[in-house]
């Protein structure tokens, strides 16, 4: 035997010693790597999850804690519409309007719906910008004409510009709709 057989017979030996070691060591019993970061990936919450948390927040009357939850929901799903929507409403219950306005046009650039029309449109009117308020609402008449609070809500804004017929007209339309809205029937009834 030559010594470069020697060489080659001690180096396959030790590999095959650290292979014998290897196998040793494997603990059957657990998972593979790629096992765990999948069960660690089903274990995070989800958006609807974590949308669910934040709304418990607010019915327990701990709004703080429902923003710091849909501003969590944001950090981790940054184009979630519903978390914006939901952050500008919370937002705007605790007076910070500039920021809803913020959530909700952000909200309306990755879909346009007619609710947060509706809800910019409603917010607008309070910061006295009642053109732009009148665009949302028209907006949200646009996507959904059949929703009888989109209505209401634009009457309301007529009356507030003293469009009174403009107004009875949009009351009528609510009520058309739903013929149980009862502040459309007592806002009409005031306006007869």
């Amino acid at each position: 035997m030559t010594i470069f057989q020697i060489i080659m017979l001690l180096a396959t030996g030790f590999f095959a010693y650290q292979v014998y070691l290897y196998i040793q060591n494997i603990d059957e019993e657990a998972e593979p790597a790629f096992m765990q970061e999948q069960e660690k990936i089903e274990m995070e919450p989800t958006v609807d999850e974590l949308i669910e948390q934040a709304d418990q927040a607010y019915k327990d009357d701990q709004i703080e804690e429902a923003q710091r939850r849909l501003e969590a929901v944001l950090t981790k799903f940054p184009d979630s519409s519903e978390g914006m929507n939901k952050l500008a409403f919370v937002l705007a219950k605790q007076g910070d309007k500039v920021g809803a306005e913020k959530y909700y046009k952000a909200s309306l650039e990755i879909e346009n719906d007619d609710l947060t029309h509706n809800a910019l449109a409603t917010l607008l009117v309070s910061l006295g910008r009642t053109q732009e308020a009148e665009e949302h609402y028209q907006n949200a008449l646009a996507i959904d004409d059949n929703y009888e609070v989109t209505w209401f809500n634009y009457a309301n804004l007529m009356l507030e510009l003293k469009q009174i017929d403009k107004a009875k007209e949009m009351y009528q339309k609510a009520l058309d709709i739903d013929p149980e809205f009862e502040q459309a029937k007592e806002e009409l009834e005031k306006l007869a």
